[in-house]
């Protein structure tokens, strides 16, 4: 390196000069060289308000396996509630015969996990099932107790439950609990990590009245088998639980037909919200789905006095790309079109398709994916690699 000594050397003050030139050149490059490994995250969607386009389905979804559980009198479904695709398994909960069944890849029914009953392995009332990482976690709500099973149907613990809630999803150490009753959340919260023993709240995220984050009927967690996403009435927010860890994942913005969230938060009369959300027009998101930076969701205006038709939005997260359409548009799958989300892997959607004694469908699943659905069959089941980029 060129050393000087004589600052008022004037072959030094040059050199210097120089030295600098260069040194700002290089950090201005790498300012502006663009990190190919990082990956710049939206998370905020605009969604339409009115969704009048027609989106073809094939150009979203890329189905790579098609699953027809076979059908005996055990194994007929009723109403598919939750499904898990884990160990080459598909994990059904139907919460219309109470029945918790595993399909191998075939669709060839391997074991029942539990059973209807007083037994300790046996449940009153399932509320909600859960698989995470190998185990299947199961909800008796009458019997208040968490059954936890292995992929063989083996029952692993039988846990009595201080706690009665709404639905629920695993944590690294415990569970999440979404709309616990008030006589185990004196709090108020809409989101409880309870311990694995489900006797005690080791946190408590997102006061809200018990009673009114009730008025939603279907779950409000995303599973995945490392981790799980959340979302309530009273937020545009979806929420990571990654670990035991809460953080925000992505916002849905309605533009001017947003609610004010803050405001709902404080209520506790579902009537109050009902009115407040019908006379304002306002927009809502539920059925939220996540595979990888890939979101799907279920939107429409808030209604109760008429009926409204629903959206679908398409998002890919990573790049900020929205699609969306009428939840009854047309497309050229007619396998897709008869179609709906129920499920995730770590990167596919489960769909689920009511096949039936639909000859078209039939023919359509036989000639294109190669799986042979008998008349009358079960339901059938996809996993979807998203396609939107």
């Amino acid at each position: 390196m060129y050393l000087c000594h004589n600052l008022v050397n004037p072959k030094c003050l040059l050199m210097m000069k120089i030295y600098n030139f260069i040194a700002l050149a290089v950090v201005l490059l790498v300012a502006c060289t663009p990190e190919k490994t990082k990956k710049e995250v939206s998370g905020t969607f605009r969604v339409p308000l009115q969704a009048e386009t027609a989106v073809d389905f094939d150009t979203l979804l890329q189905v790579e396996q098609v699953i027809v559980p076979e059908m005996t009198e055990n194994t007929a479904l009723k109403f598919p509630y939750r499904v898990f695709w884990t160990d080459s398994l598909l994990v059904i909960f139907d919460s219309g015969r109470q029945k918790i069944l595993a399909f191998n890849h075939d669709g060839k029914f391997q074991c029942e996990y539990g059973r209807q009953g007083s037994g300790a392995d046996e449940y009153a009332e399932l509320k909600d099932v859960v698989v995470y990482q190998g185990k299947v976690h199961a909800y008796d709500a009458v019997g208040r107790k968490m059954l936890v099973f292995d992929l063989k149907g083996n029952l692993l613990r039988n846990i009595p439950s201080k706690f009665d809630f709404h639905s629920f999803a695993k944590a690294e150490s415990g569970y999440w609990l979404y709309a616990t009753r008030r006589e185990h959340n004196a709090d108020g919260y809409a989101l409880i990590h309870a311990d694995s023993d489900l006797q005690n709240v080791i946190a408590g995220y997102f006061p809200q009245d018990p009673g009114f984050i009730n008025l939603e009927h279907g779950t409000n967690f995303v599973i995945h088998n490392q981790e799980a996403f959340f979302f309530w009435p009273t937020s545009n927010t979806i929420y990571q639980l990654h670990s035991d860890e809460v953080a925000p994942y992505a916002t849905v913005d309605f533009g001017e037909k947003t609610p004010n969230y803050g405001y709902m938060a404080r209520l506790s009369e579902e009537s109050v919200f009902q009115q407040y959300m019908e006379e304002n027009h306002f927009y809502r998101f539920r059925n939220v789905h996540v595979a990888g930076n890939f979101i799907t969701f279920l939107y429409r205006r808030y209604a109760v006095s008429d009926v409204v038709t629903p959206n679908f939005a398409y998002c890919n997260r990573v790049t900020g790309t929205m699609v969306a359409c009428p939840m009854k548009m047309a497309t050229e799958n007619v396998f897709l079109r008869r179609s709906f989300n129920i499920g995730e892997t770590d990167d596919c959607l489960i769909v689920y398709s009511k096949i039936g004694s639909n000859e078209q469908v039939r023919q359509y699943v036989t000639t294109t994916y190669g799986v042979e659905a008998p008349e009358g069959c079960n339901p059938a089941f996809a996993l979807c690699r998203p396609m939107l980029k």
